[in-house]
């Protein structure tokens, strides 16, 4: 119990949104968590509607960065500095009132259903404020992170042999399963991508799901199978990990990919970026097998050669 200095920040949708912060915090806190009315706003135009009467704020002595309880979001103390610095983490715990809160996992191995998205949602929504280049530059750091776990934790995102929930949060469950959305989005396009959200979403509102249930709704939705999809980015450990190399000569580009990893060959397009007086022109390659080669006809020289450009697929460089 404490005393807080509350505003009404704005209403969305007739929903409240409100900022409850220590007395002494007050101006730095009501300015820090403003912009919780923008993101409520992306989020119920993008995903579906708010399940919850009211958005309140609050700057409070949480062991986590944020907890994302139902209606009234309790953030770590230091959240509050007047910098605004804190926009991802209000994006992600907002984003948990959708999925976490309203639409859960029935089991909590499959947990990434919340932490995964509201990972991934946090970037989305940060991708529609700044731009594409904000979307890559927080898929890269995860990308990191994500391998670095892998090293010490060679576990899939859906780990049946975690007993204990506590242990069920992780690098695979936030940053790994955030991945996993935006490689489902690359592979749909984004139109059919927020179709299946909002069907997913609508289907499972206060309610609980599996992740064969998003998969199953995705699939209608798209008209694809993504049963291979799924199962090697959510049952099976680790990444493609890609040694390769690129040539040319006689007007053609010879590129060259091998997937080292041992356990499992993955199936995935990567995109090539070929570079020319600071222009990237790109093209796809569907890699099916352990390795694969490419040869495209180019009239000019490359002045360089980088795989995967946009941030699409998860997978570790290895260098040759």
């Amino acid at each position: 119990m404490t005393k807080f200095a509350s505003t009404l920040l704005d209403e969305v949708y007739d929903i409240p949104v409100s900022a409850w912060v220590y007395p002494e915090n007050r101006l730095d806190g009501f300015s820090d968590y403003g912009v919780a009315t923008k993101v409520l706003k992306y989020f119920i135009d993008n995903i579906g509607p708010y399940s919850y009467a009211k958005l309140a704020n609050m700057q409070a002595k949480t062991q986590w960065g944020g907890l994302e309880n139902a209606g009234t979001i309790a953030y770590f103390e230091n959240s509050v500095n007047g910098k605004n610095e804190v926009e991802g983490l209000i994006a992600h715990e907002i984003a948990h009132q959708w999925f976490g809160n309203s639409a859960s996992e029935n089991d909590w191995n499959h947990v990434w259903l919340s932490e995964g998205f509201a990972t991934y949602f946090a970037i989305l929504y940060q991708e529609s404020v700044y731009g594409n280049d904000k979307r890559k530059e927080e898929l890269e750091l995860d990308r990191k992170q994500i391998i670095d776990y892998y090293l010490q934790n060679p576990s899939p995102i859906v780990d049946p042999s975690i007993t204990d929930p506590m242990k069920v949060l992780s690098i695979n469950t936030y940053q790994k399963g955030g991945w996993v959305l935006n490689m489902l989005r690359h592979k749909l396009g984004d139109k059919v991508f927020w179709k299946g959200i909002q069907a997913y979403y609508k289907a499972y509102r206060d309610s609980n799901a599996m992740s064969a249930d998003f998969q199953k709704i995705m699939e209608e939705i798209s008209g694809e199978d993504l049963e291979e999809f799924f199962q090697q980015w959510l049952f099976t450990k680790g990444h493609p990990e890609l040694k390769w190399d690129w040539s040319y000569a006689k007007k053609n580009l010879q590129i060259n990919i091998e997937q080292l990893q041992k356990h499992h060959v993955f199936k995935f397009p990567i995109e090539i970026g070929v570079i020319k007086d600071g222009k990237t022109v790109i093209y796809q390659m569907d890699m099916e097998n352990a390795r694969k080669s490419l040869t495209i006809k180019l009239d000019y020289q490359p002045d360089d050669v980088i795989l995967d450009p946009e941030s699409w697929l998860l997978f570790e460089e290895k260098s040759n």
